[in-house]
């Protein structure tokens, strides 16, 4: 499993890039998500590479993002998670009751994470670089984008 924070734009991006995001869910700029690293998940992270950031998160990081920026799909809206009972409506048939079971099952990839990643709606994060920073003291994007490795906790950390 990993998690994937799309970092750029997509103007002047090829069609094929376009669909490959909005495959990953990754529709919006600063928006992330848990994805299943197989070998679809890994081909079109490969294509997308310029425009995302991932990596395998930590437990400890997966339990924070979704503490703190949690929210659930219920009937095509976003509701936050502030309490067990909007999880246990919705994946209680998945075996998954609280926000430690949906953390287990990301975290495990276990049988139910499609339906676990799905539930989730994408997590909308924060810029890494302020506009103070872009705009007054001219610093660039770098390129650092692609897989991380577990430096993707510190990224993580950074811009929730």
């Amino acid at each position: 499993m990993v998690f994937a924070v799309r970092i750029r734009d997509h103007v002047g991006a090829p069609r094929l890039v376009k669909q490959a995001l909005s495959r990953l869910r990754l529709r919006e700029k600063n928006d992330g998500v848990f994805v299943r690293y197989d070998n679809s998940a890994r081909k079109l992270l490969h294509l997308v590479e310029p425009w995302v950031v991932y990596g395998p998160p930590t437990k400890a990081v997966v339990e924070d993002l979704i503490n703190r920026r949690g929210f659930g799909k219920v009937d095509g809206k976003r509701v936050p998670l502030s309490d067990n009972t909007v999880i246990e409506e919705h994946l209680g048939t998945n075996d998954m009751i609280c926000v430690e079971d949906l953390v287990h099952e990301l975290y495990n990839v276990g049988e139910n994470f499609k339906a676990a990643a799905t539930f989730l709606w994408p997590f909308r994060l924060s810029e890494l670089k302020t506009d103070f920073e872009r705009r007054t003291l001219g610093v660039k994007d770098n390129k650092d984008y692609g897989d991380r490795g577990e430096a993707i906790n510190e990224y993580i950390k950074h811009i929730l």
